[in-house]
């Protein structure tokens, strides 16, 4: 009987019967004719199959990494069926699926969707954020003139900020707080006794509860490099003002506050008396008393546009519009606090900086960085 007969195929690819016949000969020409229509259909149901992207479950116009069934071009090995695309974890992950249904004999498969974001996944570039702090580092190359007893000169100011934003869109809303700044040394003329004065602000000022934050608004035209952010930043410190922004600086502070709560007005700078920097005079005399610690006032006004060259960093230009200061007290070395004519005099021969080209860098940071993180995170070069 034919179920009993043993089959082989022959060099030319049909099947024989182990006694030497051909199969093909004893089929019906009615079954091979079926058999044929069957191979064409499926035939053409495989090509709609690959250019619909059977299997891929994308709709994404843009190609993530290819996924196990496929090439990074695309191309698919025949016979294998990529898994729909996976959800992205984290802020704006991008975890591509992996390849997408793939056609018999190298049809092109379909790339897998794109996750979605932790936070507002994009299709490529930096994810959107909801909210984000970053470090900020300001340099400015100032000039200052001079005073009756300080001669004039150039040098550089660092200041230091964190700002923490929450974003809607490109609309961000931010909350700031100053975290540092380093003065260049001031030489003093032979009338007040020779000699540079460096004014320094505790590091641990900073971040004491009392120091105030600010608020302001800030716009961007996206997240991904190459994108601007733009923003204005008031920040007075020690003093109250009716119009902090574009106020005029007034000639004497009469509304000074403890921003420092150490029970004195303004907040405290000490001048350095070591690496040959004297305290600054208190009168033209320079043999009388000095100054040991100065209470200080200032008004910083910054107009910033930084552009992302990745998706935590940028870099841009600053515009200067006010870095007042003013003396509002300050203490004898090894006496008691001043007298008002002596705190007026070393108001009137403070440094009066005068800005020039100024830049700003930005970075991210965490949002429990403190004030010490944000130096490191943007030192001085």
């Amino acid at each position: 009987m034919r179920s009993m007969r043993n089959s082989h195929r022959g060099r030319d690819g049909n099947s024989r019967d182990s006694d030497g016949g051909e199969e093909d000969r004893e089929r019906p020409l009615g079954r091979t004719i079926s058999v044929a229509v069957a191979m064409a259909a499926a035939a053409i149901a495989t090509l709609v199959c690959a250019a619909a992207g059977c299997g891929g479950g994308s709709n994404s116009e843009v190609k993530q990494n290819a996924g196990t069934g496929g090439a990074p071009d695309g191309g698919g090995t025949a016979g294998t069926t990529g898994a729909g695309g996976t959800t992205g974890g984290g802020a704006g992950g991008q975890a591509s699926g992996t390849g997408g249904a793939t056609a018999s004999g190298g049809a092109t498969g379909t790339a897998g969707a794109t996750g979605a974001g932790g936070s507002g996944g994009t299709a490529g570039g930096c994810p959107a954020l909801t909210s984000y702090s970053q470090a900020e580092h300001i340099i400015m190359n100032v000039t200052w003139p001079n005073t009756l007893g300080t001669s004039g000169g150039t040098g550089q100011v660092h200041v230091w900020a964190k700002t923490t934003f929450t974003a809607s869109g490109n609309n961000l809303m931010a909350t700031s707080q100053a975290c540092g700044s380093v003065l260049p040394p001031t030489g003093l003329n032979a009338i007040a006794g020779g000699g540079s004065v460096l004014i320094q602000i505790p590091d641990a000022t900073w971040d004491l509860p009392s120091m105030p934050r600010f608020q302001f608004s800030a716009t961007q035209t996206g997240w991904n490099t190459g994108s601007m952010i733009s923003y204005t930043s008031t920040a007075p410190i020690g003093v109250t003002l009716t119009d902090p922004t574009n106020g005029a600086w007034p000639g004497t502070i009469t509304t000074a506050v403890d921003a420092d709560a150490d029970m004195s007005p303004g907040y405290t700078a000490l001048p350095a008396a070591t690496a040959g920097h004297v305290l600054p005079p208190t009168s033209l005399n320079a043999a009388a008393n000095r100054a040991d610690r100065v209470d200080i006032a200032t008004r910083n006004v910054f107009m910033v546009t930084a552009t992302r060259d990745a998706c935590d960093h940028a870099k841009g230009p600053v515009t200067v519009a006010h870095f007042d200061s003013h003396v509002v007290g300050c203490h004898v070395s090894g006496g008691s606090d001043c007298t008002t004519a002596q705190a007026n005099f070393v108001d009137q021969n403070r440094t009066i900086y005068q800005a020039g080209t100024s830049t700003i860098e930005l970075k991210v940071v965490p949002a429990s960085a403190t004030c010490a993180d944000v130096r490191t995170a943007l030192p001085m070069m």
